[in-house]
């Protein structure tokens, strides 16, 4: 698993960092914390339930935007995690699973993002500096990025409302000092490939074929993830 991991993030980007910048000194215009709040709110109906994790990533993908500027031909985008961020970029960006122009690497599990040209693999990715975190002067938000909020706020319900509700309220006032922003290229950048496609030996059923395979991924036992009822 490490070994795949590893060579996720050589797949998408490069060993040199080309600069790291904070938002203060190398974004131009970025939104303030109301127009944040006025998209979190259409990020949670999007999401269907609240997660303070949605306004995290509403303000990396508007000072990823903000520092990459404008693109040669289309924005496309990626995710370390597998949860929250690929919301937020299908809403804010147009780059959706369906056009492609998002790929999830939720094997990685670390909460950031980039941003990047399709054209020439130019990006920046926004990450969280948990070193800037402070336990004492912003608690939940330090316990939400580690994992150890309460066991009542794990349980659902009113608390993990509540929490969410302190999280973003925290985050809101340390926003430029945790999130960080790196330049970046990605190593493997322009127009998805369009894949054959092959009929499948076993279920006569169409299938996007990647190396002359003559059976679908299910069929093969790849990648099964039902059976018959």
């Amino acid at each position: 698993m490490l070994c795949k991991i590893q060579n996720l993030c050589k797949y998408y980007v490069r060993a040199t960092i080309l600069k790291v910048a904070t938002r203060n000194n190398s974004c131009e215009k970025t939104m303030t914390s109301k127009e944040i709040l006025e998209w979190y709110e259409k990020a949670c109906a999007f999401h269907t339930k609240r997660a303070p994790g949605l306004a995290i990533g509403i303000a990396m993908v508007d000072m990823c935007r903000a520092r990459l500027g404008p693109v040669k031909e289309k924005l496309n985008a990626i995710s370390e995690s597998p949860a929250c961020l690929c919301d937020v970029i299908q809403l804010m960006t147009g780059c959706t699973m369906g056009n492609r122009y998002v790929k999830s690497y939720g094997e990685i599990g670390r909460f950031a993002l980039t941003l990047y040209d399709r054209a020439d693999g130019r990006g920046v990715r926004a990450y969280i500096d948990l070193d800037k975190i402070s336990a004492s002067k912003t608690p939940e938000l330090h316990k939400f990025f580690l994992r150890q909020r309460s066991d009542a706020v794990k349980a659902g319900g009113e608390e993990r409302l509540k929490s969410g509700d302190l999280v973003v309220k925290e985050f809101l006032t340390v926003r430029d000092q945790i999130i960080a922003l790196q330049d970046v290229f990605i190593e493997k950048f322009g127009k998805s490939e369009m894949l054959p496609a092959a009929l499948c030996k076993s279920c006569h059923e169409s299938f996007l074929c990647h190396n002359k395979e003559e059976e679908c991924a299910s069929c093969s036992g790849k990648l099964k993830y039902y059976r018959p009822a």
